[in-house]
């Protein structure tokens, strides 16, 4: 293996290492906003209990 072999199979590396880690903070944001409208609409129904809020 050449230098440049082993900085490409580096570069390669890197490169899917940064893919995987935009797909796991992509996931982690849109499970995050999923938490946050769920809390959301529980809190909205609560306040409907108590008639705060009008639908």
């Amino acid at each position: 293996m050449s230098l440049d072999d082993f900085d490409t199979d580096v570069e390669d590396t890197i490169d899917s290492q940064e893919i995987i880690e935009s797909g796991i903070s992509t996931k982690l944001e849109r499970r995050r906003r999923i938490e946050e409208l769920s809390e959301e609409k529980r809190l909205r129904q609560e306040l409907n209990e108590f008639d705060f809020i009008g639908y």
